[in-house]
């Protein structure tokens, strides 16, 4: 059985949550995303916050990652936040500056229905809601196991599994590239790339972020970003705002 790190052991006790995760912010040109979502006619809106905390959906704003929680009362999402939510996290994901999952826009229509283009990413994102999330195999799922979902990676949909469930064991954690390859290096057997998980090599990816979370005595979401961080510091990984726009 592999055994927390030591380094993240130190390293996480020096982190205090609210910090570290739910205030892990980036700024994002609102008017890339919604009027790109416009042209698309997908009913969705992106929304942030302006430097004074008010709420806008134009110009560049910040979302934390806080933001993307279901619990979150910093903003207003409207009666059907679904779609919102999903591009909330899409947002915060390809803006990062340390989080490589996400490189294009997600069109989440399904291509092959032009009269309910939006059934099929419904039903994707109801597999994230259920407890425990993703796990359970069947129709509209594809051969991995992850629910079929136009235009939506692995990174994006564990993100959104991470905000719409609250603290706990089975709480989705967000499927990183560096931080999956950072396990690898701590001896974690996988055969393939994150982009390439199955959702059975994903749940154990997530169970043992959680494990060693509590041998370490702190968040799992800490003992991730350890991880990211960890593997880029090793590689001396320069910050991704800078790489081409592949929209």
């Amino acid at each position: 059985m592999l055994v927390v790190p030591k380094d993240c052991v130190l390293w996480s006790h020096h982190q205090p949550y609210a910090e570290a995760v739910l205030d892990d912010y980036t700024t994002v040109d609102l008017d890339q995303w919604n009027n790109r979502l416009a042209r698309l006619r997908i009913p969705a809106r992106v929304y942030a916050t302006d430097a004074d905390g008010a709420q806008i959906e134009s110009g560049v704003g910040h979302i934390r990652r806080g933001d993307l929680e279901a619990t979150s009362t910093r903003l207003d999402l409207g009666p059907e936040p679904t779609l919102n939510r999903l591009y909330l996290c899409a947002a915060w994901l390809r803006s990062h500056d340390g989080r490589g999952g996400l490189r294009r826009f997600p069109d989440v229509r399904d291509p092959h229905d032009t009269s309910r283009p939006f059934d099929m990413i419904a039903r994707a994102l109801d597999a994230c809601e259920r407890v425990p999330t993703l796990v359970e195999t069947g129709a509209f799922r594809n051969w991995s196991g992850w629910p079929v979902a136009p235009g939506v990676g692995h990174a994006l949909m564990s993100l959104y599994g991470w905000a719409i469930h609250g603290p706990g064991p089975d709480r989705p954690q967000l499927l990183d590239t560096y931080s999956a390859a950072s396990l690898v290096r701590y001896g974690w057997m996988v055969g393939a790339g994150a982009s390439q998980f199955s959702v059975r090599t994903y749940a154990r990816y997530s169970n043992l972020i959680h494990r060693w979370a509590g041998q370490a005595g702190t968040k799992p979401e800490i003992v991730e970003l350890w991880l990211n961080r960890d593997w880029q510091r090793r590689l001396g990984q320069p910050t991704l705002r800078g790489e081409p726009s592949l929209w």
